[in-house]
């Protein structure tokens, strides 16, 4: 029950803030942080400036009580507290750039949580703090978390989607992709089938994780199966398909029928108000051009998501721009400007994800073009691995063609003879998988 402090009804935020502070032993250095300094929690306490909920949320943390309890001096029980705390710290880790705040607080929350017996509280923060892991590029801390989540019967698909598409995402990231299609498949079974939304949803991340294995078919029939579990008025279902169905095709090298799928994407996203998802598509277009081998076109969608991208994004995003550039600058011979952009790139996204593969294969062309066959030699290796595991053989023949190149310029040339060999393996790999070669 919530209920007004007996003989404090008529005290005021600063009065609060001020008791509350000498209960605790505490200074106003104590209670000062970013943006909000002593001198102002000072004014604060004296009721010379009104203080806003940023600097409210700062300062209840700081004195372990809830914003609601400072605002309005409402007593609340132990669970609501943590239900309070917990939903503020849900709201955080999707404003908040920097997540390192956000994981103290919510190990600090679960440990209390612990001691209480609120077991779905903890799992409900523990699913918060790997989101948050995941945000911040640490996927073996996210997957720790967001498995330990799931355990919890309440941590259902259709509570916390979101909860179940980071894990997924993690594992393939990890490149951990048949984890990711186990825990597909078993959130499928999992949902019923009148959520054909998430149905859909789930689907595409199969198709994914699929396509990232070499299994083209099968991602074909995964999207195929649960490709009539949509409602036709959902933009965001209908564009989840293309861009599924776009990734399959351009895995077979069927890259005109991958931007068909692509364009569809966009017009249907152009109707939202999702400028991230629209950028993204944008991006996945310029990859297609980019892998296909040819720069038309590329830079009118790197010049689309740029302008979408907000100054927010998640880094994968940012990284995954910035490796695009960086391929465009080493196709166009800008190698100076290839080679700072893929740094930043690299900086930006997890070491095993296959999305960083643009900007080792655009380090690799650029070290190539300056003659620093040292760095080159070890970028393109990286790249090519990324392009293996993932059988990604059309282009990997693409690399290992350019790898050839690069080992005949440095004075190599029984390893270019080698690499040439390797480039009609892989191109044979994937006539095999239908793809014909270039």
């Amino acid at each position: 029950m919530k209920k007004k402090n007996d003989g404090l009804e008529n005290e005021t935020v600063g009065q609060r803030v001020r008791r509350l502070r000498k209960e605790r032993r505490l200074t106003q250095v104590d209670l000062s942080g970013p943006g909000v300094t002593n001198a102002h929690v000072s004014r604060i306490e004296t009721g010379a400036r009104q203080p806003s909920l940023a600097a409210l949320r700062q300062i209840a943390r700081k004195l372990g009580v809830p914003v609601e309890y400072l605002e309005h001096g409402i007593d609340v029980t132990t669970r609501e507290q943590l239900e309070l705390a917990l939903a503020d710290l849900e709201l955080r880790v999707r404003l908040e750039a920097d997540t390192g705040s956000v994981e103290r607080d919510t190990k600090v929350l679960i440990a209390r949580a612990q001691s209480e017996g609120e077991l779905d509280i903890v799992a409900r923060a523990r699913a918060t703090l790997g989101m948050a892991a995941a945000s911040s590029g640490r996927l073996a801390d996210a997957i720790r978390e967001l498995e330990a989540a799931g355990a919890h019967p309440l941590i259902r698909p259709e509570l916390f989607p979101d909860v179940y598409t980071t894990l997924i995402a993690s594992y393939r990231q990890s490149g951990r992709s048949e984890e990711a299609v186990v825990a597909c498949e078993r959130t499928l079974g999992q949902v019923a089938p009148e959520n054909g939304q998430l149905r859909m949803l789930i689907a595409t991340h199969l198709s994914h994780a699929l396509s990232d294995l070499g299994q083209h078919e099968r991602a074909k029939v995964a999207l195929e199966e649960y490709g009539g579990d949509f409602e036709q008025s959902d933009p965001y279902a209908q564009a989840r398909m293309h861009w599924s169905l776009a990734r399959v095709a351009a895995m077979q090298n069927e890259r005109r029928l991958a931007l068909r799928h692509m364009g569809q994407a966009i017009t249907l996203l152009r109707g939202t108000e999702d400028t991230i998802r629209l950028a993204g598509a944008h991006l996945v277009c310029a990859q297609i051009l980019l892998w296909g081998g040819t720069t038309a076109g590329v830079e009118k969608h790197l010049r689309a998501a740029r302008a979408l991208l907000p100054a927010h994004a998640e880094a994968a995003d940012r990284g995954t721009l910035r490796g695009l550039e960086a391929l465009l600058a080493a196709r166009n011979r800008s190698f100076a400007e290839a080679r700072q952009a893929a740094e930043e790139a690299v900086s930006l996204m997890p070491e095993h994800t296959p999305e960083i593969a643009p900007a080792l294969y655009a380090k690799a062309l650029a070290a190539a073009g300056e003659a620093d066959y040292e760095i080159a030699d070890e970028a393109f290796k990286c790249v090519l691995e990324l392009a293996k595991r993932s059988e990604l053989w059309q282009e990997a023949a693409l690399i290992a063609r350019d790898w050839s190149n690069m080992l005949r310029w440095a004075g190599r040339p029984y390893d270019s003879d080698r690499a040439t060999r390797d480039a009609e393996r892989y191109a044979s790999e994937a006539q095999k998988k239908g793809a014909p070669a270039q």
